[in-house]
């Protein structure tokens, strides 16, 4: 398949990377402000709320990432614009900071001394006016390379590792020869195939650190493991399903990066690739933190092949 004049249609955002969305988000900085956040949405049909359960009683490293996080999806292609709430005015605006170095609009509210009823109805305005000039955004013409897109498969079986995982693989082939911006991830489902992945390593020094972070993990598995990885790897589907191993899982799961691609670089949790390739992030195998951690990246496609 020849793909050397291939395009795609995206929304081309200020600081130059290109979206296949166009959303308008409500961004809860703590679980204390999602039903703001929620009533936001509602009011401003068309915007797009995110609830989640975290942001608070955080600390150290957690907390980092909980901020990387929040700032990186506001910061992503895929997002328009994006209205922060949180129940402090501080980190509502540490968020809305980091999301307007993307050159997107961003506004923050603080509900503490406003309540929730003064901070919606001053939430909603803005979000009413991002949702209008968002809609006059028009999609454009743009090279494949400007597409940047990740992976993560699900519900694994005996299928996954002959049939949909192969199909991604060999998407991300034809894809990494036209210089598009690739991802996969899932530390722990890697186990038992670390080696493969290893030697697809472009240099001495991306081989070194990817095993740094691979090890990292099983550290963390090994201090708390019962049996098999906790009794979680390989799960109860994934049993189901004909999987007996972790090893089968993980030779299954490194299909989806195809025969041709080396691994250009490795990745910490929501860090942003420099450049095109294939990139190994470390990542948890859960689906939702995969995808998040993916979208705060900046990924704006992703590949979610499932088995049963």
């Amino acid at each position: 398949m020849d793909l050397s004049r291939a395009t795609f249609r995206g929304y081309k955002r200020d600081g130059g990377r290109v979206g296949v969305r166009n959303h308008v988000l409500i961004l809860p900085v703590d679980d204390l402000s999602n039903a703001a956040c929620e009533a936001v949405a509602s009011n401003i049909k068309g915007t797009l709320a995110i609830p989640h359960p975290y942001g608070r009683l955080q600390f150290g490293a957690d907390l980092e990432l909980h901020f990387k996080t929040l700032i990186g999806t506001g910061s992503n292609p895929n997002v328009a614009a994006v209205v922060v709430i949180g129940i402090e005015d501080g980190w509502a605006k540490r968020v809305a900071d980091g999301i307007a170095a993307s050159g997107k609009p961003v506004s923050s509210f603080g509900i503490e001394g406003h309540g929730d009823m003064e901070t919606i109805r001053r939430a909603s305005k803005t979000a009413k006016d991002y949702m209008q000039w968002a809609s006059e955004l028009r999609r454009e013409e743009r090279p494949l390379r400007d597409l940047w897109v990740s992976t993560k498969c699900g519900e694994s079986d005996t299928t996954s590792g002959i049939g949909a995982n192969p199909c991604v693989g060999n998407a991300f082939d034809k894809l990494y020869e036209h210089g598009v911006t690739l991802v996969f991830g899932e530390t722990t489902e890697l186990t038992g195939g670390e080696q493969l992945v290893a030697a697809r390593c472009r240099t001495p020094e991306v081989r070194d650190k990817f095993m740094f972070m691979f090890n990292r993990y099983q550290e963390v598995v090994n201090r708390h493991k019962t049996s098999d990885l906790m009794d979680s790897q390989p799960t109860k589907g994934n049993i189901a399903g004909g999987l007996t191993t972790i090893e089968e899982k993980a030779l299954g799961n490194i299909q989806k990066i195809g025969k041709k691609c080396m691994v250009d670089g490795v990745l910490d949790k929501a860090e942003v690739p420099s450049g095109p390739g294939l990139w190994f992030m470390d990542s948890s195998s859960a689906a939702a933190e995969m995808v998040t951690l993916c979208a705060a990246s900046g990924y704006a496609v992703h590949f979610f092949p499932t088995g049963q």
